[in-house]
């Protein structure tokens, strides 16, 4: 599946061209370091083997590869709540740092906000984002979420406690 934006950015089922990009584009402390802890540090060759391995059983597909100009620049994707929960899906995203500055992340925010809503049966999507990283606060309200709630000392990074802010967008509330 490809889902096509704007400024030659586009949305990519993961496959094995995106192999040998991966785990050199993940591979960067700055990108786990605002990622949760299940993101591999370093990250290997063999993570990213299992990563687009894990991908290809959905259908849908939750979990995206963001490309610029025909080259990986990044991920995207979304874990369904479990139970009375399954109306929310929480998205995650990153993009690497050759990429930064670009508008991707923006670009394949809303374009992933849009799919997910027309795929499947949710009613709320949200975002946690640690206090330090206000770039991805920013990228989130560009593309419609609004701050819900701050979620006080709620993590630990590298021995540090902070805040989470929460971001949500939904169904029927997003813009056009």
């Amino acid at each position: 599946m490809n889902i096509a934006g704007e400024r030659g950015i586009s949305l990519v089922t993961w496959n094995e061209s995106h192999f040998h990009q991966l785990y050199p584009l993940a591979n960067n402390p700055k990108i786990a370091m605002n990622l949760k802890d299940s993101f591999p540090q370093p990250y290997t060759i063999h993570d990213a083997r299992h990563w687009i391995e894990h991908n290809q059983k959905f259908n849908p597909p939750q979990n995206f590869a963001i490309e610029f100009e025909g080259k990986l620049a990044g991920a995207i994707g979304a874990e369904r709540g479990k139970d009375e929960l399954r109306t929310n899906m929480e998205l995650g995203f990153w993009v690497g740092e050759p990429f930064w500055g670009k508008g991707i992340a923006n670009e394949a925010v809303k374009l992933y906000t849009k799919f997910i809503f027309e795929k499947f049966d949710i009613q709320r999507l949200f975002a946690q984002v640690y206090d330090f990283n206000g770039q991805s606060m920013n990228v989130l309200e560009k593309a419609g979420y609004i701050p819900e709630a701050i979620l006080k000392k709620a993590f630990v990074k590298n021995g540090v406690v902070g805040d989470i802010f929460q971001y949500v967008i939904v169904r029927g509330e997003q813009p056009q």
